[in-house]
């Protein structure tokens, strides 16, 4: 991903830095989460409750403290904290960087395991760099997040997504998409992507041979099915769809295990 960074004056147009007291920069600011951040302005505030606590009462962090704050258009700015209250952090915006998109997209599509692992997906691929995610609905899906309970769930897993990207000092925050079953997202695939689909039924080629060939300028869906597998059905369908039949190797890996390890994959063999 492309970095291009630029005083606050610049993005701004017209408001110039009305002071250049600032502290020097430090290699492991604390980052935060301000989705809706202007950086063309001067300065940002930051009303999230729950950044709030982390930066008064978790952190202890005062008027002067230098950190940085990204939004959700892959901006992130290093801001200077001028001051602190229980409604409000209030900062001025130092330097602004724009992250330029430079790669596809890459989609994952995953049926949700049981015990609560979906969360731990998520945050494992976010750190590694998927754009979307997708809970799958598929026959032999047994965790099925309703229409009435999708609204905390996905509370939970957006906030899951964030502090994951906060950690691995990622400017973009993937997009949690509600559950959608698995006809939907196949009508819905781009046909000039590439779409791989593992599963257990005897496909003579591994991912890896399909991502060394996959071209870097697509977008990359992969399709992890639930325990027990893709039904002989499923598997026929996402064909007729276009998606590419892929092996994961010779031994059975859990769901979370094969989705973390498809995403590697894809960021190392097809994109870095």
């Amino acid at each position: 991903m492309g970095e291009r960074v630029v005083r606050n004056d610049e993005a701004s147009g017209s408001i110039p830095l009305r002071s250049t007291n600032f502290p020097s920069k430090v290699e492991n600011m604390y980052r935060f989460y301000c989705q809706d951040a202007d950086f063309s302005r001067p300065s940002v505030v930051i009303t999230d409750t729950h950044e709030i606590h982390h930066i008064k009462d978790v952190l202890r962090l005062k008027k002067g403290s230098l950190v940085q704050i990204f939004n959700a258009r892959s901006q992130q700015a290093d801001v200077v904290i001028e001051q602190v209250n229980e409604a409000a952090i209030h900062a001025r915006v130092k330097t602004v960087r724009q992250n330029e998109e430079t790669q596809a997209k890459v989609i994952l599509a995953c049926a949700p395991p049981k015990k609560g692992k979906f969360e731990f997906i998520i945050e494992k691929c976010t750190e590694l760099g998927v754009d979307v995610i997708i809970p799958l609905k598929t026959k032999r899906t047994e965790v099925v997040f309703s229409d009435d309970k999708w609204p905390g769930k996905f509370k939970r897993f957006e906030s899951v997504a964030v502090n994951a990207a906060k950690q691995s000092k990622r400017s973009r925050v993937p997009q949690v998409h509600p559950m959608m079953p698995l006809p939907q997202v196949l009508q819905n695939l781009d046909p000039n992507g590439l779409h791989v689909f593992p599963s257990l039924h005897h496909h003579p080629k591994h991912i890896a041979q399909v991502l060394l060939k996959a071209d870097k300028q697509k977008p990359v869906t992969i399709f992890i099915g639930p325990e027990g597998d893709f039904t002989p059905d499923e598997v026929a369908l996402a064909i007729k769809h276009g998606c590419v039949p892929v092996s994961l190797g010779e031994t059975v890996l859990k769901v979370e295990t094969a989705a973390i390890a498809s995403v590697a994959l894809v960021k190392f063999l097809c994109r870095n």
